[in-house]
């Protein structure tokens, strides 16, 4: 039994006060370090568990006390460097300022995540010799060079891998020889975020669940990136995102053939002149999905890359779009059309799709459509229950989902005094 002295807060067990010092500001922990050295210690192992720094300065004085201190050094978790306003091409850092952060980095023993999230391609020196042993998650806008591949195969328990969205777009020297970049050895990823051009990185696993590609200056051959993809992880894989110049249909049926498995799927086209998609591309898309025996979710985003467009939602199109669509892929939950400012669409019972009541798009439709008796909303309602259950298997924010717009369509009814039968 502790003395009856001893302050309250210190009889706590041990991961309560942890817990306390992890809600408190970082000014605060600073503070707590002088109270005691247990207190000392509780406070260090919060500020330097995660580290992300802003700048060059921040993270050189962070580095060296990293390296000049081996116990604060043991604590961290997750490394990170971003800088969002530094302009590195105007002020390229001196060659001391790298061999620092690696000297840090050679100090942490139990790192688990490492994100070099900089636009600058030397910091691929700071991985030199550096092997942590813990590794799990490695984030960094890097293009695949002999370099980094060779540190990826020094961290086989890596599960997540993102590298640069851009393509290596240097040519060789004039009579110089192609580089051949070794094997990438990764048998644990599982999540894969960057350019289609780096699709190399990861043509060894079978564990893949979700792969985020973009494509911009190179456009690299959805046919063989689709093909490496699905090769070895068209079992595991759940979740595609595509990021990629034009409305993308040869993409959509080269993904429709070669990963038809997929739960997930989001389409990103990037035009530089905005438009509604045609009817034949709509059409196009419903002839594909026939083919998609499991897709829960899609998504098709427009992206206006010279933000001069002013498309706007048309949700009764829409309603036929996705009513179409839904009865071309039964396994459909979730769907969500380009211009519709983030709007979802969602199955409820049958062939009925509703869109999301939170949404103000969606609770105007609702609301126009109640006052129009367009459609049988009283069947609807009875018929959600059903829905609901069969969508149990699905991800909790579905089921959620679906619960609401139940709630919604009850209260606009009511509110209506509309009865269907």
């Amino acid at each position: 039994m502790q003395p009856e002295h001893v302050p309250l807060i210190a009889r706590l067990p041990l991961e309560i006060l942890e817990t306390l010092v992890d809600y408190a500001p970082i000014e605060t922990q600073l503070s707590i370090c002088r109270v005691s050295k247990l207190f000392q210690s509780l406070a260090v192992r919060s500020i330097y568990r995660n580290l992300s720094l802003c700048s060059p300065d921040i993270a050189v004085d962070c580095c060296r006390t990293l390296t000049s201190n081996s116990s604060t050094a043991a604590v961290v978790r997750s490394f990170c460097i971003v800088y969002k306003n530094f302009p590195l091409a105007a002020k390229p850092p001196l060659p001391s300022y790298y061999a620092t952060i690696q000297n840090a980095l050679h100090s942490l023993s139990d790192l688990m995540i490492l994100r070099l999230l900089v636009h600058d391609p030397s910091l691929v020196s700071l991985l030199t010799h550096s092997v942590f042993p813990s590794l799990r998650q490695f984030e960094c806008f890097l293009t695949p060079t002999t370099c980094l591949i060779t540190f990826l195969n020094l961290h086989p328990n890596i599960d997540y891998l993102q590298v640069s969205p851009h393509e290596d777009t240097e040519e060789p020297p004039l009579g110089g020889e192609v580089i051949v970049h070794p094997r990438t050895l990764l048998p644990r990823l599982q999540y894969f975020s960057g350019n289609a051009q780096s699709i190399g990185l990861i043509e060894g696993t079978q564990k893949l669940k979700a792969a985020f590609l973009t494509w911009h200056a190179v456009d690299t051959d959805p046919e063989l990136v689709l093909a490496a993809l699905g090769r070895g992880n068209r079992a595991s894989l759940n979740l595609l995102s595509c990021t990629r110049r034009g409305w993308n249909l040869d993409l959509f049926e080269t993904v429709s053939t070669h990963v038809p498995e997929i739960l997930c799927l989001h389409l990103s086209n990037i035009l530089l002149v905005d438009s509604r998609p045609t009817e034949t591309y709509l059409q196009a898309i419903r002839a594909f999905l026939p083919r998609m025996t499991r897709l829960q979710r899609f998504c098709v985003n427009c992206i206006d890359y010279f933000e001069m467009g002013s498309v706007t939602c048309q949700l009764d199109q829409d309603f036929s779009t996705v009513t179409e669509w839904g009865a071309a892929c039964p396994s459909l939950e979730e769907i969500g059309l380009p211009h519709s400012q983030g709007l979802s669409w969602y199955r409820l019972a049958g062939n009925s799709w509703l869109p999301d009541p939170q949404h103000p798009l969606g609770e105007q439709w609702l609301s126009k459509s109640i006052a129009r008796r367009r459609l049988a909303w009283g069947s609807i309602l009875n018929g959600l229950p059903e829905s609901q259950k069969r969508a149990s298997g699905h991800p909790s924010e579905f089921g959620e989902s679906v619960a609401s717009i139940r709630t919604h369509l009850d209260i606009f009814l009511r509110e209506s005094r509309t009865i269907i039968s």
